[in-house]
This record gives structure tokens, C-alpha cells and sequence, in this order.
């Protein structure tokens, strides 16, 4: 069998297997909140760059297939046509083989193929155009390139490129990575028109992000800038410590060990790649890892913001292992099963836990807070809430106790995305924020798009008990004339109690300038 039906068949197999995982859980916090992204499109969000969103809005065909699957599609899509790339980008470099090792660590990497391969996020799509622009990288540099096949591939750089920072602005990285190589390596391409030509392009296809700063005062560049401010932080070894855990948990230890030796194997030129080729591969990528791992000295990281770098660097163990004497004759080297098997276990278990594990595993087994801390509960329960709620309200508006299409009043992101997706969705309410940006996000300028929540209006406040916070509350509470509990219940995960759902009705809306 060849390498192209190998990677195939690896294609093939994967996907369905990826498939199989988005139809078993409920949506994640974060994917909620992308597809409500994905409700009104836009040039730039908060949070990210509006790639996520496009991609939802086409996998979902216009919102029109309300489901999981269709919402994590876009993920799944990326992921093969991410492993075809890596398979590309490993035989443009070396051959065939290492394209082989490099689509397989790919594709047995917890990050990418469990966490942006199954979920949805940003990284998702940015994936697809961070490797296609390595080709295109790598291609520019190629001595052997000239004339017209040259300029292309210049042009082809900065239009993927610009799709990678147009999935999220990690993007640059790549851009600084091939100036600081022009200026410490190879500065004669200062003189080549068609590198400002391609880095033009980048520019314009990213200038809309640009321009949606700076109609919102740079809101969402402040945002982010202070999560990586190290004048706010303190120096912690433990904090270093835990993420560079998280990132090996979630990046795969076998994986994070196979980029390390395989760098140090590059540096010291004991692959076969030629040295001015590993200089451009590691200022594309090994900035960004350096960065946020001293970075988490200083401040809490999360655990995916490497993950594009660490999978470009993937590239050197593939080389290495291509080369490797003991895995000549060994299609499936050992130390790959192991990452194969290690990968399905998680994958396996996590969905066992979400779905099955008996109650919560917070320590707030009881009490109003009941599930607080439990992120395994984030994804369970939404479905079951959703029709609770929708014979409350329909009893209600039955009753005559609260108006048709009462609004849903909302103080978070999280859990406002999953009540607009498995409750809104359904009963066809709107969500109404109130709070600050830091807390609301996107939500902080949907409101303009939404009926205003008039003084007098009642309205709904929903919660459930892992996210409950008596503070909020009175907050939601000072906002309205009164309000009554409708309905507290249980909610149980293998006959056991995980969490409460508390519907609160609003009476008479004071103002949005009583919540302060």
C-alpha cells in the first residue's frame, strides 16, 4: 500500500471516529458561544477574529441543522484536511515517510484531534491556513524557485496567511518568524518587491480586524493585552509548573517528548533538512511557545495557545523518525501506538465522565451551589433543562403570568450561550444582557441587535447551580420590582444528583442602571 492510501485510509478512519465522539456530548461552553457568534455575522468579535462563526454558519447550513454534529463539523472537516497537510508539508521537506509520521502525530495528537478536531474553536480552521502557509513559507525560501511559479507562492503567503489571522491572531507569528529569519539570516529579500506585496495582502485581508478596534477603542486588543500583562502578576513556579502540565496533558506527553528530541536532533544537524530550513521552521514557531510559557510564570495561560506552534514543530520527530534505523522496516513505530492508544483512552474516558460518572465531582454535593467547579457538568444536562423550561413556559404564558416571548435575562457568556442555543433556540425568546464587557463579551453589543428590554417587562433568569453566585443574583434581583422562584430541579447523571436548575421569574424591569 502507498503513502497516499495510507493517509486515506487515516483520513477515512479518523473522521468517522471524530464523528462518532461530536454526537456523544453536549456542546461546550465555548462552542455555544461560537455558534451564537455564528447568529450574526460580523467582521471581528470580542473575543476572536469571525473565521469560527463563517465556519459554523456554513457547516450549520444557515443555522438550519440545529445540531452538535453540525456545529463541530467545521472542526471535523479541518482535522483531515490538517492531516493531508501535514502529510504535504513532511514530503515537501523530507518525503514521503516523514509525511506519513508527521499526518499520523497529527492525527494522534490530543489537541488536535480531540480538542480542535472534535470541538470546535478557533484553532480549528486556523490550522488549515497555519500549515498551508508553511508550504507556501517554505516554497518562498526555496533556492531552487524562481520566475513567475515564485511570485505565486509569495501571493499564495500572504492570502493564506491572512486566513490565519483571520481565524485568530496567533497568526502573526508566522509573519514575524520569516522577518526576523530575512533579517538575521538572509536579508537579501529585503530587496524582493513580492515580499511587501504578500505581507500587503496579509494586511488587507486583516484590516477589517483592525478597523473593528478601532471603532471600539481597541476594546478587544486591551482585553486579551491584560491577560498576558505581566506587570499584574506575580512570579509563581507552581503556576509554571501547572501549565506546563495542562499543555502536556492536552498536547500529549508522548508528542511534547517527540518535539523536543526532535528539535535538539535538528539543531545539532542531525536530521537530514538543511540548516537554514530549521532556522525559518523554529522563529516560525518557538516564539510563540517561549512566550506563553514565560508568560505562565506570570499569569494563568490556558493550555491550548501553543498548540499551532507545537504542531508546526511536529515536522522534526516526523524527520527523525523517517530516519530512524529502528523504525525502517516499523510503518507504526511503538512509541506511536502508544500516543494512538493513550489518545483513545482520553478520548474514550472523557466522554464516559461527561456522560456517565455518578454526581458531580465537585465538592459542593448539596446546597445552592450544588456542582460548583465540575466542568464536566458544563456539557451535560442542557437538553433536559431545555425541555423542563419549555413546559414552564408554555404553562406560564398559558396562565397569562408572563407575556409571549419574554426575554431571558443573561450576566455571562457562560452559561448565556448554552441557554441560547438548547433553550432560546426552541421556545424562540430572546436573550437580554446585563453587565460589563469583561463578564458579558460578544454579549455586550448584542443587545443592540435584540428588542430592548423595556422598564416594566418581566423576564426570566436561569441558572443552574455550578454557576450560581448570590452576588449576581441580587444584582438580577435590584434590577426587577420582585421576582418568585418558578421552579428548582434536579438534575441526575447516573441516578445521582450533579447539579440543580434554578428558573427564576422577573417582575417589572426597573432599568439596565440598577445593575451595578
Amino acid at each position: 500500500m502507498n503513502y497516499n492510501k495510507k493517509i486515506t485510509w487515516l483520513i477515512v478512519i479518523s473522521t468517522l471516529v471524530r464523528i462518532l465522539f461530536a454526537s456523544a456530548t453536549e456542546l461546550g461552553n465555548t462552542e455555544a458561544y461560537y455558534w451564537v457568534l455564528a447568529n450574526k455575522l460580523q467582521w471581528n468579535y470580542f473575543d476572536h477574529p469571525p473565521m469560527v462563526a463563517w465556519l459554523i454558519r456554513l457547516t450549520t447550513a444557515n443555522l438550519l441543522l440545529h445540531s452538535e454534529l453540525f456545529v463541530r463539523l467545521g472542526a471535523i472537516i479541518a482535522a483531515s484536511i490538517c492531516t493531508w497537510l501535514m502529510f504535504k508539508l513532511g514530503t515537501l521537506i523530507h518525503s514521503e515517510r516523514a509525511g506519513w509520521f508527521a499526518a499520523f502525530l497529527y492525527t494522534t495528537c490530543i489537541y488536535t484531534s480531540i480538542g480542535i478536531g472534535i470541538y470546535i474553536l478557533p484553532d480549528s480552521p486556523q490550522m488549515i491556513f497555519w500549515l498551508a502557509s508553511l508550504i507556501s513559507v517554505i516554497k518562498v525560501f526555496d533556492k531552487g524557485l524562481e520566475g513567475n511559479h515564485l511570485k505565486v507562492w509569495w501571493i499564495a503567503l500572504g492570502i493564506l496567511n491572512g486566513l490565519c489571522i483571520m481565524s485568530k491572531v496567533h497568526g502573526v507569528f508566522i509573519w514575524s518568524g520569516i522577518i526576523a529569519y530575512i533579517l538575521l539570516f538572509d536579508r537579501s529579500h529585503l530587496r524582493n518587491p513580492f515580499l511587501y506585496i504578500a505581507m500587503s495582502i496579509s494586511l488587507l485581508i486583516i484590516y477589517p480586524i483592525i478597523d473593528w478596534n478601532i471603532q471600539n477603542h481597541f476594546i478587544s486588543y486591551r482585553f486579551h493585552s491584560q491577560r498576558v500583562n505581566l506587570s499584574n502578576g506575580s512570579f509563581s513556579l507552581i503556576r509554571f509548573g501547572k501549565s506546563l502540565g495542562e499543555v502536556l496533558f492536552s498536547f500529549g506527553p508522548f508528542h511534547y517528548v517527540l518535539i523536543i528530541l526532535g528539535v535538539i536532533r535538528a539543531l545539532k544537524g542531525r536530521l537530514t533538512i538543511s540548516g537554514e530550513l530549521v532556522k525559518l521552521l523554529l522563529l516560525c514557531h518557538l516564539p510563540l511557545v517561549f512566550i506563553l510559557l514565560g508568560v505562565s510564570f506570570f499569569r494563568e495561560t490556558l493550555s491550548h495557545w501553543p498548540g499551532p506552534a507545537l504542531c508546526g514543530l511536529l515536522i522534526f520527530p516526523a524527520i527523525w523518525l523517517a530516519e530512524s534505523p529502528l523504525a525502517k522496516y516499523n510503518e507504526l513505530p511503538g512509541v506511536l501506538k502508544t500516543a494512538l492508544g493513550y489518545t483513545a483512552v482520553i478520548a474514550i474516558v472523557g466522554t464516559l465522565v461527561i456522560n456517565f460518572y455518578p454526581g458531580t465531582t465537585s465538592s459542593q454535593q448539596t446546597g445552592m451551589k450544588t456542582g460548583v467547579n465540575d466542568g464536566t457538568i458544563d456539557m451535560y444536562g442542557w437538553k433536559k433543562a431545555a425541555h423542563i423550561f419549555d413546559s414552564v413556559y408554555r404553562n406560564d404564558v398559558a396562565k397569562k403570568t408572563i407575556r409571549p416571548g419574554a426575554s431571558l435575562v443573561v450576566t455571562h457568556w457562560i452559561p448565556a450561550a448554552h441557554i441560547d442555543y438548547y433553550i432560546a433556540a426552541n421556545t424562540g425568546q430572546s436573550t437580554y444582557a446585563l453587565g460589563g464587557i469583561d463578564s458579558l463579551h460578544q454579549y455586550y453589543f448584542a443587545n443592540k441587535f435584540k428588542k430592548a428590554l423595556q422598564p416594566g417587562d418581566d423576564a426570566y433568569y436561569l441558572i443552574p447551580s455550578n454557576l450560581f453566585d448570590y452576588g449576581t443574583f441580587d444584582k438580577v434581583a435590584n434590577s426587577f420590582n420582585s421576582f418568585t422562584i418558578d421552579l428548582i430541579y434536579s438534575q441526575y447523571r447516573s441516578s445521582v444528583e450533579c447539579k440543580k436548575f434554578y428558573i427564576f421569574r422577573l417582575k417589572s424591569f426597573k432599568g439596565d442602571q440598577y445593575f451595578k
